[in-house]
């Protein structure tokens, strides 16, 4: 496990990135690596710190962590790699949400929905399965029964 010192370290140049706006590609690969690591840490506080970090910096080479994350035993940790990963938006942590939509507690399953629809970025919804533009449902134009 990383030191609370490296995991300090880490939030601290998370800080800098977040405070300047920079893009998330431009944090050290170590900070990345330190905060990933930081999601097997014993103490629940730091866990979801990290996932929390990991989410501001939307990296893709966090999201093998985050995933695993998603099964910790604390809730608020998983919570929070949900989170982390619907503001990483990336199609590569879709089949792992979307499996979580079928998990037996209520909350995962909404966590998993958030973050999906994080990840398709339509407001909080999922793409329209009925993509008509007709908004009247019924495909009678006069509106009389059949």
């Amino acid at each position: 496990m990383q030191t609370s010192a490296k995991i300090l370290a880490a939030l601290a140049v998370l800080a800098v990135v977040a405070s300047a706006r920079v893009e998330a590609q431009t944090a050290p690969q170590a900070t990345i690596t330190t905060l990933a690591d930081a999601l097997k840490d014993s103490d629940a506080g730091v866990r979801r710190q990290a996932a929390w970090a990991l989410g501001r910096i939307r990296s893709e080479q966090s999201i093998d962590a985050l995933i695993a994350a998603m099964r910790d035993n604390d809730q608020q940790v998983r919570r929070q790699a949900f989170w982390a990963l619907g503001q990483i938006r990336s199609g590569k942590a879709v089949d792992a949400l979307t499996a979580a939509l079928k998990d037996g507690n209520n909350e995962v399953r909404r966590s998993a929905a958030q973050a999906l629809a994080q990840i398709y970025g339509n407001g909080g919804g999922f793409p329209n399965p009925n993509p008509n533009p007709n908004p009247n449902p019924n495909p009678n134009p006069r509106g009389r029964p059949f």
